[in-house]
């Protein structure tokens, strides 16, 4: 049997059960062992999925979505119907990200300390399971048009892409022998599902008898002499030209590390350390620090997201945005921001129409008055923070649920807030 599903209890939900018999039979239809691991705890903490084969352990935040899904490593994730109603997903608990963050501490950390029970002293020595994979599963699939601003720590596929994803991807470090790999569920206190692995089994595609395959070059006059051979090669010949006409295009310019920047920041105790704040939302007020932070990376020329208070990276945010407060009590709306420089250089955040784009879950666009904002542009020195209101000049839709803010180009890049305006 290539695949066996593991499990610490059965799942609750008719849903989380058919995303675990998809995942099963989706990979039984590949070369190898695969083990699933379901609903199980670790050091107090449950965690969804991990699949594991020889040379990878992917750890899986697994989240059914019937819409377009909305979210990045901070504040909260929505999902989108096709009416365009936004509704918070996991409300009051951790978004997806830092969900799956918090599972790969949590199965690491026992792994890197049990590894001597199941593995030699050799491999014990060479071996670090902090190069177990991140992974956030959608299922069925990625609707079109979501919007998911991750960082390099967390990938996230479509139920659909996860057959792909198993065959690609590898852990470094990590290779297993069966033995080896069989001795990890049992150590978690898993125990297998066997109802669904005799589900599995018995729908798994005959084994392919054997075969002496033609010569290649035999093959492929065969396939020319087909309608549909002719066809792939015309398209395989297409292909080429493409793949040449990118090859030689002159790649784009790469922004400089030392341009200048824009930013927002948020609150820090008086020793510098971040602050994070939960929302809360009074009628047509909302007050609270949703943040985006950045730091830029010299080797790819780019900024990258940084989760704030993830203590463990050892890497810290360059430029900290954060929005503080949304008021829509009168007959505008105004929006507090504040930007925190960790810097050795200034930086700058306009708060005008063209660097800042606001909408709501209705399809309502809400343009910034840029001689209305206080001040037009925040100026932040290294080391410091300042703040800043935008305004609005009109009043927020009465049914509007959500407001979606996109910051396009200051300080760092686009990055998006989603703000649930009602509890």
């Amino acid at each position: 049997m290539a695949v066996q599903v593991w499990i610490g209890e059965k799942p609750e939900h008719p849903q989380e059960r058919r995303a675990i018999l998809g995942v099963a039979q989706a990979l039984e239809k590949l070369e190898g062992l695969f083990l699933i691991l379901a609903n199980f705890s670790v050091n107090g903490r449950n965690i969804d999925l991990v699949i594991i084969k020889h040379n990878a352990i992917v750890i899986i935040e697994l989240k059914h979505c019937d819409g377009r899904v909305i979210g990045s490593v901070n504040g909260p994730w929505f999902v989108e119907g096709r009416n365009g109603e936004q509704k918070r997903l996991n409300p009051g608990r951790k978004n997806p990200y830092n969900q799956v963050i918090s599972y790969f501490h949590a199965l690491t950390n026992f792994l890197n300390e049990h590894r001597r029970e199941f593995l030699s002293e050799q491999k014990a020595n060479d071996v670090d399971f902090r190069t177990c994979k991140r992974l956030i599963v959608i299922a069925p699939r990625i609707e079109e048009g979501s919007q998911l601003d991750l960082d390099w720590k967390v990938e996230v596929r479509g139920l659909d892409e996860l057959p792909a994803y198993m065959i690609t991807e590898r852990s470094s470090e990590i290779e297993l022998s069966e033995e080896e790999m069989l001795a990890i569920p049992k150590l978690l206190h898993c125990t297998p599902w066997t109802e669904l692995n005799e589900v599995v089994r018995e729908n798994a595609p005959p084994a392919p008898t054997k075969s002496v395959p033609l010569p290649w070059y035999v093959q492929a006059r065969n396939a020319l002499h087909t309608t549909a051979g002719r066809l792939v090669t015309i398209f395989a010949g297409l292909s080429l030209v493409l793949l040449f006409i990118l090859f030689v295009r002159p790649p784009s310019p790469a922004p400089r590390a030392d341009s200048p920047l824009t930013s927002i920041t948020m609150g820090t105790s008086g020793d510098g350390t971040i602050l994070n704040f939960n929302a809360t939302t009074s009628f047509c007020r909302w007050n609270g620090y949703q943040l985006i932070g950045k730091r830029w990376d010299s080797s790819t020329q780019s900024w990258q997201n940084i989760a704030i208070g993830e203590a463990t990276t050892g890497a810290a945010p360059d430029i900290i945005v954060a929005l503080e407060q949304i008021d829509a009590c009168g007959d505008r709306i105004e929006i507090t921001w504040s930007v925190q420089n960790n810097t050795n250089r200034s930086v700058s955040f306009p708060l005008r129409h063209n660097n800042i784009k606001i909408s709501d879950g209705l399809g309502n666009d809400y343009p910034l008055a840029n001689d209305d904002s206080r001040p037009a542009v925040i100026n932040v020195l290294p080391g410091t923070r300042q703040r800043g209101v935008a305004v609005v000049r009109r009043q927020l839709a009465a049914n509007a649920s959500t407001l979606r803010i996109k910051l396009i180009e200051q300080p760092f890049g686009e990055a998006s807030f989603i703000v649930a305006l009602q509890p």
